[in-house]
């Protein structure tokens, strides 16, 4: 289902650099709209330095309800959150926004519990498995984060 755009449109942007590769903003959009949200993920190039810039301006758009957050701005959107779950107060990074009812912004990481459910729905068993994790950037670390929660045993 293709997204009916207009005045009433809620607008989710990715914010990295690069986005030119990114399929979330499709992926998220064609989905939002299935559920019959008359919303939009729209991939935004915004290079490191600018994020100050974006956000600024972002955080006055009314119809922009959350952001996703990509390289390289994962730690420094951090900065923009006046809340922050308990994933992205331990690691220091965040890769979802969402407006607060007071119209700030509250940060999350999403690709731990994302990497998890990837898994599990793909038949993996994780109670008291083995996992090598190779890499603990922001996105490995929250991976860390979810995979020992969901059971892993090492």
């Amino acid at each position: 289902m293709t997204p009916v755009l207009s005045g009433a449109s809620r607008l989710f942007p990715l914010l990295g650099d690069p986005v030119h590769h990114a399929r979330s903003p499709a992926w998220l959009s064609e989905h939002l709209a299935a559920r019959g949200m008359n919303t939009i993920c729209l991939p935004m190039a915004v290079p490191e330095g600018a994020l100050a810039t974006v956000m600024a301006g972002l955080s006055r758009v009314q119809n922009v309800d959350g952001l996703c957050i990509t390289m390289p701005h994962k730690v420094a959107a951090t900065a923009y959150c006046a809340t922050l779950s308990e994933t992205s107060k331990r690691l220091g990074v965040v890769s979802a926004l969402r407006r607060n009812a007071d119209g700030s912004w509250h940060g999350h990481s999403t690709d731990g519990e994302a990497f998890v459910k990837a898994l599990t729905d793909n038949g993996a068993q994780l109670q008291g498995a083995r996992a090598l994790l190779l890499g603990a950037g922001g996105a490995g670390s929250a991976i860390a984060i979810a995979l020992l929660a969901a059971g892993i045993r090492e």
